[in-house]
């Protein structure tokens, strides 16, 4: 592994060659596709005079499939003024390089046996002596041995090219440097919605974003490994698996982040059939670099449709979501089978672009919704509040308490308490954005106390098995409570009400069953308060919230479905 000192010097070395490449007099660069091949191994075959007319001639990076040491000669030609020439070899394989017979560089130790071989790195430019770099035809020739060769990795030289000394140099540092800045970008990207996310726990959709822009970064890291830190051949294999890997997850988390940003339905049901589309294509009998293809092929014009779905349906920012895959989908129809080398991380910067606009445009959205349902809650706390201290609600309650004064004081007494009791719990958690169960309950048990002792009916309240720790809006089910007594006749006796708490996943439903009263005016219950009931869950409740009432035999019923969240001291 290299050294940390290694690997400063090489970055220093990237950014000066970048630096030189930018301001001197580029060179002609000439990749050699075709070679002559022969298994076997014999030292004269470096001569530049060696007969090789009956070697057969392959592409370079197709040799024979066998791990054994073999030789590969072509010649080049030069054209005067070339110097300083470089030659460039891109190869799984341990391998000794010759120019006209002079060996001028190595990678590893070629070897004759697995124990004889010592891998070498994958990437390596050597020098040509100027006194060999004439104008003319040139032999090179490498001597090749491939016995720690992955039985996975089907091509050993993923490439030859000779050309100007610098140039080749920093081909390989201005792809890493770019792609370094990208990565420092990404991961900024990501803390930064991370931070988001912990601060606020229900936008899944910031957790997602950062774990894509982290993923992203891996996959960076990964890419860049072999130009910016370099590796033995016989590592390749590895880091072929991590960016396949990467990529998979990539492919994955993006499509993902536009599902939940924009609440597509059944979407659990759809990340499925994308996970197993995913898998079929790693499956697929390709080379690596086709099955990240395929992956890609999978993730953007599924990314594509739900963004296209959104902005049909007109969701806040879906246009720039779906304009930033479109420039990502055309980049990997432009450049095909070199999409990952060459444009997949710029394509995804812009991709990325549209994703953070679209949800900058959402969370703009979504705190004027936030700020209107506050002002509205406001005001319609005032009016509960209104509600209890109006004159007409204390003359009645007064009344009744100088009527029970007069013909039973003790109980009079008790009116007076169960008024003060409710009017002083009403002011402690009006302010409140959430209270525990338990105060919500005592809230409501006063208030059927005094309502009781005003229509000279009992009222109970059966909430056994309901978490009292558990975080509700105030006067939630007060208000249902309150609502169903105003417009319901009760007669004398009791009247049981039963409210009950059901966990299912991340969603706690509340169950209120009130009795009818009066069956022809059954939707009466809906009126009222359930405008403040509304108000206050936009408020308060972070995260999807459903409420709905309707007529089940003799009582109207009502379900709250709350988002689990964190327990209050009851």
């Amino acid at each position: 592994m290299p050294s940390p000192r290694s690997i400063s010097l090489r970055l220093a070395a990237l950014v000066m060659l970048a630096l030189v490449s930018g301001t001197g007099r580029a060179q002609a660069v000439d990749a050699i596709h075709e070679a002559r091949v022969r298994l076997g191994d014999d030292a004269r075959w470096a001569r530049p005079g060696w007969d090789d007319a009956d070697w057969p001639v392959r592409s370079v990076s197709a040799p024979p499939d066998t791990q054994a040491v073999f030789w590969v000669r072509t010649q080049v030609a030069l054209d005067p003024g070339a110097a300083p020439l470089g030659i460039a070899v891109y190869a799984v394989a341990a391998r000794e390089v010759y120019w006209d017979g002079v060996r001028i560089g190595q990678s590893g130790q070629v070897g004759t046996t697995r124990a004889g071989e010592v891998p070498g790195p994958i990437d390596a430019v050597y020098a040509v002596p100027d006194s060999l770099a004439g104008s003319g035809t040139h032999t090179l020739a490498l001597r090749v041995s491939t016995f720690r060769r992955p039985a996975s990795v089907r091509g050993y030289v993923h490439g030859m090219t000779v050309g100007d000394l610098p140039t080749l140099a920093a081909l390989s540092a201005r792809g890493s440097l770019l792609a370094l800045v990208f990565l420092g970008g990404f991961v900024l990207v990501a803390l930064y919605y991370g931070v988001l996310w912990a601060v606020d726990r229900g936008r899944t959709p910031y957790l997602l974003v950062a774990m894509l822009c982290l993923a992203v970064a891996a996959l960076l890291a990964a890419e860049s490994w072999r130009w910016v830190v370099g590796y033995t051949y016989d590592l390749h294999l590895l880091r072929l698996l991590a960016v396949t890997g990467l990529t998979s997850i990539v492919a994955l988390l993006l499509p993902m982040v536009f599902l939940v940003q924009f609440q597509m339905p059944k979407r659990w049901r759809f990340v499925g059939l994308l996970a197993l589309a995913v898998g079929l294509a790693l499956l697929s009998p390709g080379g690596y670099d086709t099955k990240a293809l395929l992956v890609f092929w999978v993730a953007l014009p599924s990314a594509l449709g739900i963004t296209a779905w959104a902005a049909r349906r007109r969701r806040p920012g879906a246009w720039l979501g779906l304009a930033g895959v479109a420039v990502c989908l055309l980049a990997l129809i432009a450049t095909g089978y070199r999409f990952m080398d060459t444009a997949f991380f710029p394509a995804f910067g812009v991709l990325l672009a549209g994703l953070l606009a679209s949800l900058g445009l959402q969370s703009r959205d979504e705190r004027r919704r936030y700020e209107a349902a506050r002002a509205e809650a406001a005001r319609l706390e005032a009016e509960l509040l209104k509600t209890h201290l109006q004159p007409h609600f204390l003359m009645n309650t007064l009344t009744s308490v100088m009527e029970w004064i007069e013909t039973d004081p003790a109980t009079g007494v008790r009116v007076l308490e169960a008024l003060a009791d409710e009017l002083r719990m009403l002011a402690d958690v009006s302010g409140e954005p959430l209270i525990p169960m338990a105060r919500e309950l005592a809230l409501c048990r006063a208030h059927l106390d005094v309502m009781g002792f005003r229509r000279e009916v009992r009222f109970d309240l059966d909430a056994d098995g309901v978490d009292g720790t558990a975080p509700i809006p105030p006067a939630v089910i007060h208000t249902l409570l309150e609502n169903a007594i105003t417009h319901n006749a009760y007669a004398d006796g009791t009247v049981r009400f039963r409210l009950r708490e059901d966990r299912a996943g991340t969603t706690r439903r509340y169950t209120l069953t009130t009795p009818l009263a009066d069956l022809d005016a059954p939707s009466r219950p809906e009126r009222g308060g359930l405008g403040y009931v509304r108000a206050r869950l936009a408020e308060s409740v972070s995260g999807p919230w459903t409420l709905a009432s309707a007529v089940e035999g003799d009582a109207w019923v009502t379900r709250l479905d709350l988002p689990v969240l964190p327990s209050l001291p009851a």
